[in-house]
């Protein structure tokens, strides 16, 4: 206040100034030299008033934590489109955290009251956080939206994570499915695998010894026993009952079942028959991709954010298929999701929430899905041709509204990145049966380790 009176107080004392000089300005001065002296005076009074207004108003900033995509260039060119959107008004600050330290440094700032003003979220995170007191609750603003009703309830159920309210806005989702080397399967003479029984009947006859040496160089699939192979486990193991999910009725983890572990075994067995390549018993994805690309694996399960890679590899010597159905006639598909999140302690909420809404508008939707190869939710965004036309979107979008995300539960998390490698690992080298194998994974969703 007091820098404020000081300007106006050096503003009045120039008009002053200007005033007796033009009343000195001799023989009793002319009715032009006045005028002028009153306009330079009332232009130096706008001018200062001007830059003491633009002065104060300064851009809203706001932080925004994501892990860096595989492009590593998707968010630095919507950096530039909401820069052209917003103008100088509100400052977005990009902040890229790595994806396998994302979680623990979100939860840590967020409990010392120094996280972000907006980050991405897992639903599985959705209930850790909550309780923590760091979601916004975005029930209503997602209501309010003019985009609202291109989302699917489907998808507003998963950002729902069990929640009462919506605190994740949908960001992004993709579908599994099965890449198949076109040439490999007509060298064998057999059709792509529609279901899970011809899946591993492919495995077998794909698994060749392609230049005589008397070594196996061709695998049929490139299991994933790492981190992250639980998904394909899952797709493939779950497809025995129908209706089949971690967790019965009652919120009970109940792996262990006769039929899951027959199935279980038969998934085993690609390890233990020499169907995969030997390494698979610690591949995570850059081996099992490294491994489809350069011809060791007939079959590679991923998504739709490799499609480029492989079209650049392959040109059109690939086909995309849904994942398998089992002996229930469904298939047990999986996604992966992300929604936008506001922290509720951020001290510009307004300025977030009108980034989530830009951020999450068809326009934007539409250039993530392309740039980085992600499955369109919006409806105006899957009516696109370049979506409705492409088999690898179009499977992906063919599936998603049936295709499974990760329960939430308090040991998922345990689950994931821990027990489910390590006991599947143990079953492949043959330490657990595979009833075994699923009984330890019941205890560790149960919460009894």
């Amino acid at each position: 206040m007091k820098k404020g009176l000081a300007k106006v107080t050096a503003i009045g004392l120039c008009v002053s100034m200007l005033i007796s000089l033009a009343g000195c300005s001799g023989g009793g001065g002319s009715a032009t030299t006045d005028k002028a002296a009153e306009k330079a005076a009332e232009a130096v009074t706008d001018k200062n008033i001007q830059s003491e207004a633009e002065g104060t108003q300064e851009p809203i900033e706001l932080t925004y934590w994501y892990w860096e995509d595989e492009q590593g260039t998707i968010e630095n060119m919507l950096k530039d489109k909401w820069e052209a959107y917003a103008g100088d008004r509100i400052k977005v600050n990009f902040e890229s955290v790595p994806s396998s330290s994302f979680h623990d440094k979100l939860i840590t700032a967020i409990s010392t009251g120094t996280g972000p003003d907006v980050f991405i979220c897992k639903p599985m995170w959705a209930p850790e956080l909550y309780g923590m007191g760091g979601l916004m609750n975005m029930e209503d603003v997602f209501e309010g939206w003019e985009y609202a009703d291109e989302v699917d309830d489907f998808m507003l159920e998963q950002m729902r994570a069990g929640l009462d309210k919506l605190y994740l806005y949908p960001r992004t989702t993709i579908v599994m499915y099965l890449y198949c080397r076109k040439s490999m399967f007509e060298k064998a003479g057999i059709d792509y695998p529609k279901t899970v029984d011809e899946f591993f009947d492919a495995c077998e006859k794909l698994t060749v010894d392609t230049d005589g040496d008397g070594k196996t160089d061709q695998y049929g699939f490139g299991m994933r026993g790492g981190n992250g192979g639980h998904y394909m486990w899952s797709s493939f193991v779950f497809s025995a009952l129908k209706g089949k999910d971690y967790y019965d009725a009652e919120g009970k983890a109940s792996l262990a079942d006769a039929k899951l572990a027959e199935m279980n075994q038969k998934y085993i067995d690609l390890y233990q028959n020499g169907y995969v390549p030997p390494s698979a018993i610690t591949d995570g994805f850059s081996e099992v991709l490294t491994n489809f690309k350069s011809g060791v694996t007939a079959m590679l399960y991923h998504h739709i954010a490799s499609i480029t890679t492989i079209k650049e590899t392959f040109g059109d010597d690939f086909e995309v298929i849904p994942v398998p159905t089992g002996e229930s006639g469904q298939a047990f598909g999986c996604q992966e999701m992300t929604g936008w999140a506001i922290n509720p302690n951020s001290k510009n909420l307004e300025a977030a929430e009108e980034f989530v809404k830009w951020a999450s508008s068809p326009e934007i939707h539409d250039v993530r899905c392309e740039k980085l190869q992600q499955v369109p939710f919006m409806s105006s965004v899957q009516a696109l041709d370049k979506y409705k036309n492409d088999q690898a979107y179009k499977v992906s979008m063919d599936n998603m509204l049936s295709a499974h995300t990760l329960p939430v539960g308090p040991e998922i998390t345990t689950y994931t990145e821990e027990m489910w490698a390590q006991t599947f690992q143990r079953a492949l080298m043959g330490e657990l049966s595979s009833m075994e194998m699923l009984e330890q994974l019941d205890k560790c969703l149960n919460g009894e380790m």
